[in-house]
């Protein structure tokens, strides 16, 4: 009977820190609606946003996550004040900012996370040339460096091939239409468990050390509403540490969004997105991923404007986030 009453008493102990967590979501005065725009369709490491988003909907704000087909579209749209803020990789933004856009960094969202992927027979960069290589679109940060490091340090030209959305890079390669192709980890992930064997990893060196992602914000809807900027962003770094402290609680969002992502296959692909991509730092992480980015486009010439980094940087957003939530010792 102990037992039972113990258990009893665990149960109701649970329920009521639960809902305690709900109570603590902030509500800021001001418009509760916020959009934020990711450069393709639903992908693994938009999950902790959505969590958030799940949370904040519950308790009076009206979020939402908005899906672009090309990553210049998301960042046009955040410039344009459409979407509040996007998740988005760095170049985009950087280009719209140097173009006149008002656009400023909040905080990173994962590291690098794309990856070179070939049928079997294809056993290095060297073996792409002339062949089909599908990019995402000409000008997102992934694809140039990409087109760059294949022109410049394996001397080869290939065939490339626009194929937006990387699920649709994945079927194009399956069904013969390309050769090779760059694909995020949780598509690789997929790919490999569905077609054993039939296809490889190229080794890219640190080349897409720099394909992470980041969260930037419209600067003028910044001014007028920063509390609720800010309340966001505490918002998002609550989910990342409730990730990092449960895995398991993103795998029924990855079941909902990824339909076609093995039941199996889940668990590794966010374990493979915390301790490879690091992704989703519980401190918000630094601008590393911006300064980064910025140096390699520099060095290849694809910057011939000077960029001081440290001017697209708005630090006192995440540093309100982090005095509402507290920081961590010892992580990102």
């Amino acid at each position: 009977m102990k037992r039972i009453a113990f258990a009893l008493f665990a149960v109701l102990l649970m329920s009521s820190t639960a809902l305690a967590a709900e109570v603590e979501v902030l509500r800021p005065k001001g418009n509760l609606e916020i959009k934020v725009g990711t450069p393709s369709s639903i992908s693994l490491y938009d999950m902790p946003a959505l969590l958030t988003h799940e949370r904040l909907n519950r308790n009076g704000w009206k979020s939402s996550t908005v899906e672009f087909t090309r990553t210049d579209l998301n960042v046009q749209a955040l410039a344009q004040g459409t979407i509040q803020m996007a998740n988005s990789q760095v170049m985009d933004p950087v280009r719209a900012t140097l173009k006149g856009a008002k656009l400023t960094f909040i905080m990173e969202n994962n590291g690098g996370e794309f990856l070179m992927v070939a049928k079997n027979e294809i056993k290095n960069c060297k073996e792409i040339d002339g062949k089909r290589f599908a990019i995402h679109g000409e000008a997102s940060t992934t694809s140039l460096a990409v087109k760059l490091w294949l022109l410049n340090d394996c001397k080869i030209k290939p065939n490339i091939v626009v194929i937006p959305g990387g699920e649709n890079r994945i079927v194009a390669l399956q069904n013969n239409q390309i050769d090779a192709t760059l694909v995020q980890l949780g598509d690789w992930l997929n790919l490999d468990n569905k077609l054993p064997g039939r296809f490889r990893v190229i080794n890219t060196g640190k080349l897409f050390n720099i394909s992470g992602a980041s969260f930037w914000a419209n600067v003028d809807w910044l001014r007028k509403n920063e509390e609720i900027a800010i309340a966001y962003t505490a918002e998002l770094l609550k989910s990342f540490r409730m990730v990092h402290a449960n895995p398991k609680i993103l795998e029924p969002l990855v079941a909902k969004h990824l339909p076609d992502m093995p039941k199996q296959i889940i668990a590794p692909a966010i374990k493979a997105y915390l301790e490879i991509v690091r992704a989703w730092p519980q401190n918000g992480g630094d601008t590393s991923i911006l300064d980064d980015t910025v140096k390699f486009f520099t060095d290849n010439g694809e910057l011939k404007t000077a960029v001081n980094t440290k001017e697209l940087v708005d630090s006192k957003i995440l540093a309100a986030a982090l005095a509402k939530v507290g920081r961590i010792s010892g992580v990102r």
